[in-house]
């Protein structure tokens, strides 16, 4: 309400002999409308070229990608122009290299390269989009849904190659998803990660590790899971499976002595397998995946 007062103050006094500051009011406020156009005007504009960008992919993805890059560039220039207008910041924190239409552009292009099997430029891409999440852009729940669509989709790669007789593309795959997964832990590790996100970085490492038992890579999915367990709580299966355990911390136990039990079972370890599915069945409160409760 004090704004909508000031406001009938300043229409209905106007004729009280304060002309000249009415004169400098009515100057600041067309000043703020016109900064306010311009912005209006530069979101219509980013919002069109991103679009356009778009509709490429289905005629040339070349193009495609060069309209995407320019989404970048156009933005940065616009945020270095916002920067400098505003003296530089607050000179406590480094000017941030992305924004939100930076961040949405970065997703077309690492699906771009993935759909024309380019790993080495889908790597580049998807690091750019890490340092964008690492800054901030985007909302927590942007963030999650672009960064779990990515997983998705390398991991979907290597599911789908079958025997197409292509080592070479195969090896290229598996070294992206590598990478990939790798810098996504990295990112978000609650401790070390320039993002920390404890939730997003035990759901990718839970991912990671059923990704790793589809590639039989058995050495690897052993170090996920113990990573795993130490971030459910401790050092071996056993964690909290009683009744101090959280729903939450339950859950996870679960989902990862699935793991386990694919990965003894597959060695044909029945020691350990018997020892991992009686601590499953102790643990109370969770609520496992479907997936989970069939192995």
């Amino acid at each position: 309400y004090d704004d909508d007062e000031d406001e009938q103050m300043g229409d209905g006094g106007g004729g009280g002999g304060g002309g000249d500051d009415g004169s400098e009011e009515e100057s600041f406020d067309y000043t703020d409308d016109d900064e306010e156009d311009n912005q209006d005007d530069f979101e219509i504009a980013i919002e069109n070229a991103y679009y356009n960008a778009k509709g490429l992919k289905e005629s040339s993805m070349a193009e495609a990608e060069m309209a995407f890059l320019g989404v970048i560039s156009t933005e940065q220039a616009e945020m270095a122009k916002q920067e400098a207008g505003d003296g530089g910041g607050d000179g406590g924190s480094s000017p941030k290299k992305y924004g939100p239409w930076g961040f949405k552009a970065l997703k077309q292009l690492m699906k771009l390269h993935l759909l024309t099997g380019d790993s080495v430029k889908a790597m580049e891409r998807y690091t750019e989009l890490l340092v964008c999440v690492a800054e901030g852009v985007v909302s927590p729940n942007a963030i999650e849904k672009g960064v779990n669509g990515t997983l998705e989709r390398v991991s979907a790669l290597l599911v789908q190659q079958g025997g197409d007789g292509d080592d070479d593309g195969d090896d290229d795959k598996k070294t992206l998803a590598r990478n990939v997964y790798d810098a996504t832990i990295s990112v978000f590790h609650p401790q070390t990660g320039s993002s920390p996100n404890e939730r997003l970085w035990f759901k990718t490492l839970l991912k990671y590790g059923q990704l790793l038992y589809e590639m039989k890579e058995t050495a690897k999915l052993q170090m996920v899971i113990r990573d795993l367990l130490r971030g459910a709580g401790g050092d071996s299966a056993g964690g909290s499976t009683g009744e101090g355990a959280t729903a939450s911390g339950s859950t996870n136990l679960m989902e990862i002595m699935a793991l386990q039990i694919q990965l003894y079972s597959r060695q044909k370890d029945n020691k350990k397998l018997r020892e991992v599915f009686d601590k499953a069945m102790r643990v109370q409160g969770g609520i496992p995946h479907p997936r989970t409760l069939a192995i």
